[in-house]
């Protein structure tokens, strides 16, 4: 949590763009930019990390996004403040990804307003699904996707939010898996909670998620949750309801 997590993250980026820099150098001189996806894509310090790695400036494009809709089979997004000041035919990306809804509209908005040859996607977390629906996306509009995971590509939860390592879809190394049932008690814990990056924007609200989550799988003697705290402002996690209420295994927590 913390500094500690943001330091992390800044790590992971910087480990992706040095792994892809003989995709992404050729580009700079063309022009090339930071798609942020506020607020989750703010933890990944994507400039910063592009300024260790080639020396230089990634200059930001900023959209908000919130779910104004989850249901099933479908997740409807909603932009209600965007700055593209700086357009750029190639853009990197930084984003936890579940369904994959707010990076496709994101691009879609961005592309009213720019011509867009190629992406790269740095996901620390995220789904197969949202990458598969990221993928048809770029496909349809002929741009260029690069997309990487971190540790896994994950399983997404009926929910709509939890990334698990122990999810049935889920593609990783064994040695992750075998890892994640020791740590998890063999239950498909989200491996990032419901809201990425709330580690380090908002400690005390993440440890109250990590209470309902600790109770909701009823680990609350297992030791899997080292920092929680009873929720005692509701407003701080009524943000997370639509997580809460929501089916995630068959049965319904409120």
């Amino acid at each position: 949590m913390g500094l500690e997590f943001s330091q992390a993250c800044e790590e992971a980026s910087a480990a992706f763009l040095e792994h892809f820099r003989p995709e992404i150098e050729p580009f700079i001189a063309d022009g090339i930019a930071e798609l942020m996806l506020l607020s989750k894509g703010l933890y990944y310090w994507m400039h910063n990390a592009f300024a260790r790695v080639f020396h230089q400036n990634l200059e930001i494009n900023l959209a908000a996004a919130q779910r104004a809709e989850v249901s099933n089979d479908a997740v409807r997004i909603e932009i209600p403040y965007f700055n593209f000041d700086s357009p750029a035919e190639n853009l990197i990306i930084g984003d936890t990804i579940a369904s994959g809804a707010t990076i496709c509209a994101a691009l879609s908005m961005y592309l009213q307003r720019s011509g867009l040859k190629r992406i790269f996607v740095f996901s620390i977390a995220g789904s197969v699904v949202g990458g598969q629906a990221i993928a048809k996306f770029c496909r349809s509009n002929e741009i260029d996707l690069t997309l990487a995971y971190g540790l896994a590509a994950f399983g997404l939860g009926v929910n709509g939010f939890d990334l698990s390592f122990l999810h049935p879809e889920t593609i990783t190394n064994k040695k992750y898996l075998d890892h994640a049932r020791t740590v998890y008690k063999d239950k498909p814990i989200s491996a990032v909670g419901w809201d990425f990056g709330t580690q380090a924007q908002a400690t005390r609200k993440y440890k109250m998620l990590c209470w309902l989550e600790e109770k909701y799988w009823a680990v609350e003697n297992d030791g899997v949750f080292a920092l929680t705290e009873r929720p005692g402002d509701s407003a701080l996690v009524n943000k997370e309801r639509v997580a809460l209420g929501r089916e995630r295994d068959g049965s319904s927590f409120e």
